[in-house]
């Protein structure tokens, strides 16, 4: 069964703490959940290396391929593409095994 972009949104918040208070920030600004800000805003947390940075990548990691096609393409249109240099790709990757994520990244740039 896959999971739609909130509830995939929802859980990432019931996970981590930090995600939780910046899902409700967000609901406070924009009156609802927007998928594909909220996972942006999730993005700056983790370059801003956030304490549950390495978590959260290994999660995104995770359900990248797993959770369905639209969960995969807010993963790649809201997080990969929101890491604009390859510093911020190893800048938000570091130690953690990200592969799906960084082929992403490379796909994303090889046109």
């Amino acid at each position: 069964m896959t999971m739609t972009t909130p509830e995939f949104c929802e859980g990432l918040a019931q996970q981590f703490p930090d995600v939780a208070d910046i899902l409700s920030e967000h609901i406070f600004d924009n009156d609802e959940l927007l998928p594909h800000l909220f996972l942006a805003d999730v993005t700056r947390y983790v370059l801003a290396d956030g304490r549950d940075r390495r978590l959260i990548v290994e999660h995104l990691e995770s359900v990248f391929a797993s959770e369905g096609p639209d969960v995969e393409n807010l993963i790649a249109v809201s997080f990969v593409e929101h890491l604009e240099s390859r510093e911020e790709l190893i800048r938000a990757t570091d130690g953690v095994k990200a592969s799906r994520i960084c082929a992403e990244w490379d796909r994303q740039r090889a046109t």
